[in-house]
């Protein structure tokens, strides 16, 4: 633990201890809602011997933890009733939301059991192209290429590489080191990005096998139990605003398609990849039907909220391992 944690640890634990959370709930949360954005969830041995990208997942048991917390704390609600509420004006005070990004297969090994104890709704966001292929995220290629150290010695011999990893502002090995480097990546244009990401790749031993998208089965399961909605997140997961508008068009009609042909039912929402999105896009999206999207802008939804740049709370294990730290990432700006 950094001592910046420490502090923020320390910090939480104090204010929860005096009752303060409570407090400031009772105040942020009086006419405002939150929608929690979550990846993956993972066992904590698991995540510690895979090659798992920090800031990607929460572990089975501070989930556990926090989905009680939820159900007795608040009004947890489906997304698409959260934010019909809101549309129509109607009150959301210390009501809130659960969704999942990307479609891991964890969500229905680790999350489902625990929704479904619980009795909580949640929406999940999908890459419909990808579900139920071996395909991996880049992300996770690269956090696992670089956590070799023997690869990044390697990458030293390949200029373009090297470049990059130079820019890189962190310890080597680090977390923060792993997580500057994909955000550094996000920021490259989209040749210059998968040069790289190929590079790192082809210094690589092969990737951890196994399937770690779910399948359509498996989503057909979940939404049978009547808790989990299941909505759009493109096709093949590109960052729609670093691509053509056609492009862009079209990996949201395909996902819309995708997801009526495989589970039955149209998609409403919408989550932007990266959480990019600019006018263009939230205009696409108006065109064909949705009623509203998510980003990835940490923050509370507030009464007459714009539908089409929701803001959400992201939650990973570093930030919320303990209540405490839960409790503070959803009320406070620095958490």
């Amino acid at each position: 633990m950094t001592p910046k944690s420490w502090v923020k640890t320390l910090a939480a634990e104090i204010v929860s201890f005096g009752g303060g959370f409570e407090l400031l709930a009772r105040y942020a949360l009086r006419n405002r809602s939150f929608i929690l954005m979550y990846h993956r969830v993972l066992s904590s041995r698991v995540a510690g011997d895979a090659f798992v990208q920090p800031g990607m997942y929460v572990s089975t048991e501070a989930f556990r933890s926090q989905a009680a917390f939820l159900k007795r704390k608040f009004t947890v609600l489906p997304l698409h009733e959260l934010l019909g509420r809101v549309a129509r004006g109607r009150a959301v005070g210390r009501c809130c939301a659960l969704t999942f990004d990307d479609g891991w297969h964890d969500n229905f090994l680790n999350a489902f059991p625990v929704l479904e104890e619980k009795n909580l709704p949640a929406t999940i966001f999908l890459p419909t192209a990808l579900v139920g292929t071996d395909r991996r995220f880049w992300p996770e290629d690269v956090t696992a290429c670089l956590m070799r150290p023997e690869v990044r010695t390697a990458a030293g011999a390949h200029p373009l590489l090297a470049r990059f990893l130079s820019t890189i502002p962190h310890r080597a090995g680090s977390d923060a080191y792993y997580e500057a480097a994909i955000l550094a990546l996000k920021s490259r244009p989209p040749e210059e990005r998968d040069t790289i990401v190929e590079a790192l790749r082809r210094l690589s031993p092969a990737p951890p096998a196994g399937r770690v998208l779910m399948n359509w089965e498996e989503a057909a399961v979940m939404r049978a139990s009547g808790l989990i909605r299941f909505e759009s997140h493109t096709s093949s997961h590109v960052i729609l605003d670093q691509v053509p508008l056609r492009q862009a068009e079209d990996e949201i009609v395909r996902s819309r398609h995708e997801l009526e042909q495989n589970l039955g039912v149209a998609p409403e929402f919408f989550a932007y990849p990266n959480g990019n999105f600019n006018g263009e896009l939230q205009s696409i999206l108006r065109r064909h039907g949705f009623k509203g999207a998510v980003t990835t802008r940490k923050g509370l939804v507030e009464p007459g909220a714009s539908l089409f740049e929701i803001p959400r709370i992201g939650v990973h294990e570093d930030v919320s391992r303990r209540l405490s730290l839960f409790q503070g990432r959803i009320l406070l700006k620095r958490f």
